[in-house]
C-alpha cells in the first residue's frame, strides 16, 4: 500500500509538471496576445490618421496653391492695368504743328470734282505703217545723185533723187509723193534703174499704230472710237493722243486678253517703230464725285484708308471704298463726305506710326 501511494504521488507530480505551464501560463499568453493586437491596432490607427492627415494636407496645399495662383493672376491683371497694357483701344494720332511740318504733312478738304474713269494698258508701237509710198523713175535712167538718205524726213514735193534718162541727156528730178520719213533706200548714185525699180520707200510716221492687250473683264468698257492717252517709256512725262480703231473678235486663251489697235498722233516724230508704250483708256464720261489724290490712300491691316483730321493736330485712319482710280486720282464711293479734311501729303508717316503702335501692343502681350 505504501508503495502504491508513492507511485500515485509521483504520477500526480508528473501530471502537474506537464499541465501547469498550460494552465497557469494562459493568462500571460493572452496578455501577450492582447499586447500584440493592441500594437497592431495602434499601428493601423496611426496609419489611418496619417492617411487622413496627408489627404487633408494635400487638400490644404491645393487650396493654398489655387489661392496663390488667383492672387498671382489678380496681381498680374493689376500690374497690367497699371502699366496701360490692357485692352488696346485705337485712338487718334497726335502731332504738333512742328512735327507735321517736319514730316511734310499737308491736309485738304474733300470736295466733289469731275473724274473720268480709265483703264491702264501696256503695249508696243507696231513695226508696220499704214501709209507707205514707193518712189520710182518714170523710165530707165542713170542715178546722178541721191538727195535723201535712210531716216531722212522729207516734205511732199521735195526732191529726193536726180536721174538722167537713157532717152536723152536732160537731168530729171524725182520728188517725194508724200511727206514722211525715208524708211527704205534701194539705190545708190551711179546705178541704173528702170520704171519698175523702187528708189525709196517713204512712210508717214505722223500717225502710228499701237497694239495693246486688255483684260477680258474690261472688254465691255472698250469701244471703237474711244480716246486713249499713250505714254512712251522713253518719254514718261509726255502723252500722245490716240483713238481705238480695231478690237479683236478673239480672246487669247493663254493670257485671257483681247488685242486692240490704236492710231496715235506722232506729229513731232518722237515715237519710234517698235517702241514700248503704256496707255490710259477713257471708259466713261466725266462725272462729279469725291476724288482724292492717290498719295492720300494707304493700306492698314488689309483695309484701304485715308487719314482724317479730327481736331487740331489729331488724325485717325478712316476706311474708304474705292470706286475707280487713275495714276494720280482715286474716286471714293464710301467713307468720306464733302467737307471732311484729310491728309493729302505725308500720309505714309501716319501709317508708320499706326503700325508702330500695333507692334508695341502685340509685343506687350
Amino acid at each position: 500500500m505504501k508503495n502504491l501511494k508513492i507511485i500515485f504521488n509521483i504520477l500526480i507530480l508528473i501530471v502537474f509538471t506537464v499541465m501547469a505551464p498550460q494552465v497557469f501560463g494562459s493568462d500571460d499568453h493572452d496578455h501577450e496576445k492582447e499586447k500584440t493586437n493592441q500594437k497592431k491596432n495602434n499601428k493601423q490607427h496611426e496609419h489611418k490618421d496619417n492617411e487622413e492627415h496627408g489627404h487633408e494636407g494635400h487638400a490644404h496645399g491645393k487650396e493654398d496653391a489655387e489661392s496663390e495662383e488667383d492672387d498671382h493672376e489678380e496681381n498680374d491683371e493689376h500690374a497690367h492695368d497699371e502699366h496701360g497694357h490692357g485692352e488696346h483701344e485705337d485712338g487718334p494720332i497726335e502731332l504738333s504743328e512742328e512735327s507735321q511740318e517736319l514730316a511734310g504733312i499737308e491736309t485738304a478738304k474733300v470736295t466733289q470734282s469731275s473724274f473720268a474713269a480709265k483703264i491702264s494698258v501696256s503695249g508696243r508701237i507696231a513695226q508696220d505703217v499704214e501709209d507707205v509710198k514707193y518712189v520710182f523713175s518714170a523710165e530707165p535712167a542713170h542715178i546722178e545723185q541721191c538727195h535723201a538718205a535712210l531716216g531722212s524726213i522729207v516734205e511732199k514735193g521735195e526732191v529726193v533723187c536726180s536721174v538722167k534718162p537713157h532717152s536723152n541727156n536732160q537731168s530729171v528730178e524725182i520728188k517725194a509723193p508724200i511727206s514722211g520719213t525715208i524708211i527704205s533706200e534701194f539705190v545708190k548714185t551711179g546705178e541704173h534703174v528702170d520704171e519698175t525699180t523702187a528708189l525709196y520707200a517713204i512712210a508717214d510716221l505722223s500717225k502710228l499704230w499701237a497694239n495693246f492687250a486688255i483684260y477680258e473683264k474690261d472688254v465691255a468698257s472698250v469701244k471703237l472710237g474711244q480716246k486713249i492717252l499713250v505714254y512712251p517709256l522713253s518719254y514718261p512725262d509726255k502723252s500722245f493722243e490716240g483713238e481705238i480703231v480695231f478690237i479683236s473678235p478673239r480672246v487669247d486663251e493663254s493670257t485671257y486678253t483681247v488685242k486692240i489697235r490704236v492710231e496715235v498722233e506722232n506729229k513731232n516724230y518722237l515715237i519710234k517703230l517698235g517702241m514700248s508704250v503704256r496707255g490710259e483708256i477713257f471708259v466713261s464720261d466725266e462725272t462729279s464725285t469725291i476724288a482724292v489724290p492717290s498719295e492720300a490712300i494707304q493700306t492698314v491691316e488689309n483695309k484701304t484708308v485715308v487719314f482724317k483730321k479730327t481736331k487740331v493736330g489729331a488724325f485717325e485712319p478712316q476706311e474708304v471704298e474705292i470706286k475707280s482710280r487713275t495714276k494720280e486720282t482715286v474716286a471714293i464711293s464710301q467713307g468720306l463726305e464733302e467737307g471732311d479734311e484729310i491728309v493729302v501729303k505725308g500720309s505714309f508717316i501716319l501709317k508708320s506710326k499706326v503700325l508702330e503702335s500695333e507692334m508695341g501692343h502685340d509685343h506687350s502681350h
